[in-house]
């Protein structure tokens, strides 16, 4: 578990800790508070390493990349959500 700030001196002991540690785990973020680019890069490579990170606040996974914010959504797949150019109006037909 990560708790109040991740700083590059926080990080060493990180390391050192996920370094002992064997078989799969899991690292508790919901009481991080802040970080530097230090921590923050310390748990992309962690996220990198297939370690399943928890607890992460919306915040944090913005600052982690988890949410890809200069992606453009795409068009809608279903034809009617997809606006037609029909050009100029026309008046509806008479019966």
């Amino acid at each position: 578990m990560v708790d109040g700030r991740l700083d590059a001196r926080g990080v060493e002991d990180l390391e050192r800790i996920v370094a002992e540690l064997s078989g799969p785990f899991h690292l508790e973020l919901a009481g991080l508070r802040s970080a530097d680019e230090t921590g923050l890069d310390a748990l992309r490579a962690l996220r990198a390493r297939g370690i399943a990170l928890t607890g992460v606040s919306h915040y944090f996974r913005l600052l982690l990349g988890a949410v890809d914010r200069h992606k453009v959504p795409e068009p809608p797949s279903s034809p009617r959500g997809r606006r037609r150019d029909r050009g100029a109006r026309q008046p509806p037909r008479k019966p």
